[in-house]
């Protein structure tokens, strides 16, 4: 696949929207970080990387993006940039990366999880990791508050799982953690999300817990099944001589 470029979006911008590319970017630089986050809501879908380092680059980004998400009507089709702008604006906490746009972040995940949607699962996480290693303590204590909805807690532990490969040294304390997380959790959704983060480290050590977890009832199957959990400790299980009467 050919690397993205700014230039790709040039055609579309001029297009679908008031603005041509080739006169705009050349101002962008110039431009306050609210006149920047007012393109990036008219060009709606079509926003850059261009646009978006630029946004990240001001010093008050992170205010003007907290003023977008916060407004219901930003998150709605036909609002203001047709429910696309605070998509963008996460995108971009991640690219500022201080601890002002990883609590806004996080804060978007817990009231925002459900407008969020799809991009909850299969993008947030990646915006999480990008915060990189100081964002560990901060996504710990994330993931331990019972009062999240389940996929947006979960978003915190595929995090840190995904830190704790990125970052080797972290991953003993990490593992702990996912496992402490998974002993106490109320949630069983929430245990099966969890449970799967464990099970990708492919550590016997942790095998066992998984394994105790599911037969005590305390992972949601629809989320892990049986022969999933069957499959992936019964041969470390064997192995090791234990049963799965001894395990409960």
């Amino acid at each position: 696949m050919a690397p993205y470029k700014d230039e790709d979006f040039a055609d579309l911008i001029r297009q679908e929207t008031e603005y041509d590319w080739e006169d705009l970017k050349e101002d962008l630089p110039r431009y306050p970080a609210a006149v920047l986050i007012d393109i990036m809501t008219e060009l709606g879908l079509y926003v850059n990387k261009h646009l978006a380092q630029e946004i990240a680059k001001k010093d008050d980004a992170v205010f003007h993006l907290r003023k977008l998400i916060q407004d219901g009507d930003y998150w709605y089709i036909d609002g203001p940039g047709d429910t696309w702008s605070p998509i963008h604006a996460i995108h971009i906490l991640a690219l500022i990366k201080n601890k002002e746009a990883l609590q806004l972040l996080l804060d978007t995940i817990r009231f925002r999880g459900e407008d969020l949607d799809a991009w909850l699962i299969e993008s947030v996480p990646a915006l999480l990791v990008a915060f990189g290693e100081d964002a560990i303590e901060k996504l710990k204590e994330f993931s331990e508050d019972e009062t999240l909805e389940a996929f947006a807690r979960g978003t915190s532990s595929s995090a840190l799982t995904a830190l704790a490969k990125k970052f080797p040294s972290n991953e003993p304390n990490i593992k702990s953690h996912l496992v402490k997380l998974l002993k106490t959790t109320h949630d069983d959704v929430y245990a099966g999300l969890v449970a799967d983060d464990l099970a990708s480290f492919h550590d016997p050590s942790v095998k066992i817990e998984i394994l105790k977890a599911y037969l005590n009832d305390r992972i949601d199957r629809a989320i892990v099944g049986k022969d999933e959990i069957i499959a992936r400790n019964a041969a470390w299980t064997r192995r090791n001589h234990k049963s799965y009467a001894g395990v409960h």
